[in-house]
């Protein structure tokens, strides 16, 4: 039948393309394998769920973070900035390896009023806040087929969902799970949730932070699960799921770091530039077998209804 034809067409488009992966930036590891095929053999698009990180992440490796982009913002009082500057010192500030250092640059931002809500949109077209190659193709796609992304940063909700919506990409199904800023009257932040924050160290309490949103979701236990840091797997550490597939983004850092991404990862993608059209082939293959298993259900569905004949051709019924 034609629809039989399509969905094998479909089938055979879509295997081209997983075979073209090969080639580019990703990068499988040892467990890749068995879970890639672990998620195919129970493949359905309304049991998929993507938990992904925002900077570096969705944006390029050498993009502008959210905070980053707070803190050097010329747009914001020179007072802030300059109490803000030593949070942006990566080398010698000892608040940088911990969760402090969120609730410092917090505190900043609500005793200064900074930055002013209205000013957000201003700022993010200002910085150096890049998509990252394929990102929001991905996100377009996900939109389309109704598979629920929920962002876990870091960073600032405010900035994460203008920069989407300056992209067209702030659709139904996201959910930012990160730092939102809540503005008084007078459109300065009065006070930044959660408390204590969402912190590199402290992703895995993201299922708490998201109860309602995973409480809606229950029925989607196949994750994709996408992060720069080591860290950030640790958003599904309490999720309950089937099936898993972990990508990461070690970016510019050097081959020891990758290696250790290697580790921790089911997948890598290199470079600060590297494409996340090898997660949306994740995706692809997600259809290519939901389809191919629909299509062999079909055919045996009409070989039961066809009439059983004798060795002569003499129907049985």
């Amino acid at each position: 039948s034609r629809s039989a034809a399509g969905a094998s067409l479909l089938i055979i488009y879509l295997a081209i393309r997983r075979r073209r992966r090969l080639s580019s930036s990703f990068l499988p590891t040892q467990s890749f394998g068995a879970k890639h095929e672990g998620l195919l053999r129970d493949a359905r698009l309304d049991k998929l769920l993507v938990i992904t990180d925002f900077d570096a992440t969705l944006t390029t490796g050498d993009s502008t973070q959210c905070h980053d982009l707070v803190g050097f913002s010329d747009l914001l009082a020179a007072q802030f900035r300059e109490g803000f500057a030593p949070l942006l010192d990566w080398q010698t500030n000892p608040l940088t390896d911990g969760v402090q250092w969120w609730d410092t640059a917090h505190a900043l931002m609500v005793k200064y009023g900074q930055p002013p809500r209205s000013l957000i949109p201003r700022m993010v077209r200002q910085s150096s806040m890049v998509p990252r190659p394929g990102a929001l193709k991905l996100l377009h796609r996900l939109a389309l087929l109704n598979v629920p992304v929920l962002i876990v940063s870091a960073g600032l909700s405010d900035v994460i969902e203008e920069f989407l919506r300056q992209h067209d990409a702030l659709t139904e199904n996201i959910t930012v799970c990160s730092n939102r800023l809540n503005y008084g009257a007078d459109l300065a932040p009065q006070s930044v949730a959660p408390d204590p924050p969402i912190t590199s160290f402290t992703k895995a309490s993201a299922y708490r932070a998201a109860r309602s949103f995973f409480k809606h979701h229950a029925a989607r236990r196949s994750l994709l699960v996408l992060g720069d840091s080591i860290t950030d797997i640790d958003a599904a550490t309490e999720v309950p799921y089937d099936h898993l597939i972990s990508v990461g983004f070690p970016n510019s850092r050097g081959p020891e770091a990758t290696a250790k991404y290697a580790e921790s990862y089911d997948a890598l993608v290199l470079g600060d530039h590297g494409s996340l059209a090898a997660v949306d082939e994740l995706v692809d293959d997600v259809m290519a077998a939901e389809l191919s298993a629909s299509e062999h259900i079909t055919r045996l569905s009409k070989l039961k209804r066809q009439p059983s004949t004798g060795a002569f051709g003499v129907d049985r019924q």
